[in-house]
């Protein structure tokens, strides 16, 4: 491989970091550099979040002295509270749960459409009240991740997960499995939940219903995991990405890899981030369990950073989620107005994909460290 881009990635990569840090030396990051909505100016905990990510990627967090550390830990445990509607100490960033807890006539309207075609038309709209409670859980999960990323936990237990097993497989039985990419973020979102927030012996036991249940739903004839029909393959390999997720975090093997390898293998690679970073992901955590077919991957990731060239915003030092725009919207809020620059979501995931790539091709140029999602 020959990527000349790369050769400064790791420093520009952290200049672009501290450019988008709102107030010199704090813990508050913004999601982009220009065009931002008034609600990307004043979101704050999943994008310090990802910051602590990219820094801990780039080997820089260990070089944070102590305090600056503990006060940006201390920072997102101030996150941690008690509001309801939502579970006992989630994490609550003002910005999401003032946008739906007071909902604008046109997304209040849209909710009654929604909820009436559901009615009438026997449709399955996610609603303004699930979406709410999926994106704090999502937040929730995103903290307590990262804080155990560093070698942290948080203060208060948070206790929002099935842990029985008639609760595990009554909770996952009611997914949407026909959407593998978001019934398996619930999936990924219980294991780290029961990793974190639970006793070896409750996590050994929640961790064996996790696995038996996607046994089930495990196909071997394409290594991915769904019910009745297969899912186009984008939303097929996102949804393995967060089932693998699950199975990572619960130290436990991929049941078809090498099935996997060669649907991954089959499929064009998307040009969205999310879509690249999942397919690495896949790849790089079925090739850590299985020897198989290592070159045609190598190949294939030569393929993907090309890919993710196309995303590097050489005037700012990182990466655009889409090709040629920003990120616009974070758990229903509209963050930018998707413009064609570098955006913190993009830089964190584009960042990970290279981290794992680095490691699949043996490039020790790069000794960035590879994030648990």
């Amino acid at each position: 491989m020959n990527h000349s881009w790369l050769k400064n990635i790791d420093t520009q990569l952290i200049e672009y970091l501290n450019n988008l840090n709102r107030h010199n030396n704090s813990f508050e990051y913004s999601p982009a550099k220009r065009g931002l909505t008034k609600s990307g100016e004043r979101i704050s905990l999943g994008f310090s979040c990802y910051a602590i990510k990219i820094l801990f990627t780039l080997n820089e967090w260990d070089k944070i002295d102590k305090i600056k550390k503990n006060d940006w830990i201390n920072y997102i445990h101030s996150f941690q509270q008690t509001r309801n509607p939502l579970p006992i100490n989630s994490y609550i960033d003002n910005e999401i749960y003032n946008f739906y807890k007071n909902p604008s006539i046109k997304n209040t309207f849209k909710d009654k459409a929604k909820k009436t075609l559901n009615i009438v038309a026997n449709k399955e709209y996610k609603l303004r009240e699930a979406s709410f409670q999926e994106a704090i859980r999502a937040e929730s999960k995103q903290a307590i991740s990262t804080l155990f990323q560093i070698g942290e936990k948080n203060k208060l237990p948070y206790k929002d997960f099935p842990i029985e097993e008639n609760q595990i497989f009554s909770f996952l039985n009611s997914l949407n499995w026909k959407n593998p990419w978001s019934a398996g973020g619930q999936v990924a979102a219980i294991a780290v939940f029961s990793k974190t927030q639970l006793s070896e012996e409750k996590f050994h036991i929640s961790t064996l219903n996790l696995y038996k249940f996607l046994g089930k739903i495990s196909d071997k004839d394409s290594g991915l995991y769904y019910k009745d029909k297969l899912p186009h393959k984008g939303e097929a390999i996102n949804g393995a990405m967060k089932v693998i997720t699950a199975l990572d975090w619960m130290d436990k093997e991929i049941h078809y890899p090498k099935k996997l390898i060669d649907f991954c293998l089959s499929t064009k690679p998307s040009s969205h981030g999310c879509d690249l970073v999942d397919i690495v992901y896949v790849l790089y955590k079925c090739l850590l369990q299985v020897d198989y077919k290592r070159k045609e991957i190598i190949d294939y990731m030569d393929d993907i950073i090309n890919l993710i060239h196309l995303h590097y915003r050489r005037d700012e030092g990182g990466f655009s989620y889409s090709i040629d725009k920003s990120q616009e919207y974070y758990y229903g809020l509209k963050i930018t107005n998707g413009g064609n620059n570098a955006d913190l979501h993009g830089t964190i995931l584009l960042t990970w994909a290279l981290s794992m790539i680095f490691n699949i091709t043996e490039n020790n140029k790069f000794r960035w460290r590879i994030i648990k999602p």
